[in-house]
């Protein structure tokens, strides 16, 4: 049987409204509207049609319904200039991943959770707190996405065409999952699974939201990237950017963000905080 739910899906995660999708098919969007809600089921011409424009199998059309992540639910990295277009995107492919998570889940045994409620901690005490409960100590993070799924939060690559949509997280019964960008930099990734695991260990049952929510994760991902004692260890005091990019390299995050977090640590003067970003931007 066809099942409404998964048109929505598949639509969605090629970024199509109901009208586009209707003109490459050849129906109006009315009929695109009426096999959605499940007032009627296309043809198999018609299916087949769809299937070839969204680029998904029939047998796609075919299966159970997906869950759906909850729009509410999902911390976006990326507030102002994602679309909801591009919104829809990514949480459609949430859905594709839970799939495959499942699919996993059934017949493989993967590492439990182990992420502790910080909702109630500042971001650097929360990033302090989480480093101690895995036994990491002061040192750097070789590789965030391996640290992740050691600690049982499922990693996905959103593979979106787009810089707007950095990456988002969310909570799907008792498992954490973060999803990716894979166009952007090492550096650039890197912070944004930080940030997301601070969304999951501080906003799990609400909280903040908007750019409130945004900075604290921001804070969390920098305290948990460049623990403050490694940092005022290594480097006590700076006087040129090309110490800068030099440093960056120990704990894999690009110049600004450094810059940022030595400030953050009174390493930096705020004069010196302004000319090494002016001069970081051109890097």
């Amino acid at each position: 049987m066809f099942t409404p739910g998964r048109l929505s899906l598949a639509r969605k995660r090629r970024g199509l409204t109901k009208k586009r999708l209707a003109e490459l098919v050849g129906v109006t969007p009315r009929t695109i509207l009426r096999y959605e809600i499940g007032e009627i089921a296309p043809t198999e011409e018609t299916l087949l049609k769809i299937a070839q424009v969204l680029l998904f199998p029939v047998e796609f059309f075919h299966a159970p319904d997906v869950d759906e992540p909850i729009q509410d639910a999902a911390s976006f990295r990326s507030l102002t200039a994602i679309t909801a277009a591009e919104r829809g995107a990514a949480l459609a492919a949430g859905s594709v991943a839970f799939l495959l998570s499942d699919w996993v889940d059934q017949r493989f045994d993967l590492p439990a959770v182990n992420l502790i409620d910080l909702s109630d901690t500042n971001s650097e005490a929360a990033a302090r707190s989480l480093r101690q409960e895995w036994a990491l100590g002061e040192r750097p993070v070789t590789n965030m996405v391996h640290l992740l799924e050691s600690k049982g939060v499922r990693v996905f690559s959103l593979a979106e065409n787009t810089r707007t949509v950095d990456a988002f997280s969310l909570w799907r019964s008792g498992r954490p999952f973060v999803f990716l960008n894979t166009m952007k930099t090492p550096e650039h990734s890197r912070f944004d699974a930080a940030h997301e695991l601070g969304h999951l260990v501080l906003h799990r049952h609400g909280g903040p939201k908007g750019r409130k929510a945004e900075e604290q994760a921001n804070s969390f991902a920098s305290s948990f990237l460049m623990p403050a004692g490694d940092v005022v260890a290594t480097i006590p005091r700076i006087h040129t950017i090309h110490q800068v990019v030099e440093a960056k390299k120990r704990w894999r995050v690009s110049a600004l963000a450094l810059i940022y977090r030595l400030h953050k640590l009174g390493v930096l003067s705020p004069w010196q905080y302004r000319m090494f970003c002016i001069q970081a931007s051109d890097l």
